[in-house]
């Protein structure tokens, strides 16, 4: 019933991530299995956008358990991609009606300061539409986000009141990590890049809405680093995207392609050394 093999990966971080947290609670903490912990967050947020993007099961029961089992491991309820990420960011692209669109506040930047503030202009951004999104469904008899949204508090509850301060550090803390990923790489993935147009948001045959990275962070991070592929495509597997990353990436300007996403954190976010604006095509 699981729809692609490349998904037993996913299925090992959705085991393995839980499996490290209860060993640590019952163990102890130790700082190299917390560490595994920290990268897994970010990876099992990448995998829960996935799935809400292509479901991983032919069977629609397994489906919503999966739902429920990533919305409980991130604290974050897997409805909240289809309002905010799938019906707006991949809609207009970066555009003025993008919602998440980093020159929001403050006009085109890209920095470490508005890299750290992104995450907190969404949480401030997206309440709203969450809201109006989960009321609609309601008013179908469509209860699912709450279902969501009240298995996040009761597991979260019952867990502080076991031990708080086990639950502020191995559960908490990775799960703000992950959130502050989540948000965060759509920073790192269009600032500096033109606004989109909307549904079609090439601008003479060119791409130039995102930045995309094609080094390690794809082999831990489920190919996260092919945006313009994903955005392209945002129907297809993960597991695909480097094969239709090599169809655009003739069309996405040089600037907009990166190998090292931490050379490039340091690089630009840092000491603000952003690539020449050239064309791909005008640098061969």
């Amino acid at each position: 019933m699981l729809l692609r093999r490349a998904d037993f990966l996913s299925l090992a971080y959705m085991v393995g991530y839980p499996a490290l947290i209860g060993w640590q609670w019952v163990n102890g903490v130790e700082w190299y299995l917390y560490l595994v912990v920290l990268v897994m967050s970010v990876g099992l947020s990448v995998v829960q956008h996935n799935h809400t993007h292509l479901r991983m099961w032919s069977s629609k029961p397994l489906n919503r358990i999966t739902d429920l089992w990533l919305s409980i491991l991130q604290a974050t309820p897997s409805f909240v991609f289809f309002p905010s990420h799938i019906s707006n960011h991949h809609r207009y692209k970066h555009g003025p009606e993008d919602e998440t669109r980093t020159y929001r506040f403050g006009g085109h930047h890209n920095n470490i300061i508005g890299y750290l503030l992104h995450p907190l202009q969404a949480l401030y951004v997206l309440p709203n539409t969450l809201i109006t999104y989960a009321r609609k469904r309601a008013n179908t008899r469509d209860y699912w986000p709450l279902v969501e949204l009240g298995l996040i508090a009761v597991v979260s509850v019952v867990l502080a009141w076991m031990d708080a301060w086990l639950w502020l550090t191995l559960v908490l803390v990775p799960q703000m990590h992950g959130l502050h990923w989540l948000l965060g790489a759509n920073y790192l993935q269009h600032a500096g890049a033109e606004p989109g147009t909307g549904p079609d948001a090439a601008t003479d045959g060119r791409l130039a809405f995102s930045r995309n990275f094609t080094g390690w962070v794809n082999l831990v991070w489920f190919n996260i680093g092919y945006h313009t592929a994903h955005h392209e495509n945002g129907r297809t597997h993960w597991s695909d995207l480097p094969t239709h990353h090599k169809e655009y990436v003739e069309r996405v300007p040089g600037h907009l392609m990166e190998h090292s996403l931490s050379w490039y954190m340091i690089r630009v976010l840092i000491f603000g050394k952003i690539k020449t604006k050239v064309r791909v095509a005008e640098t061969r």
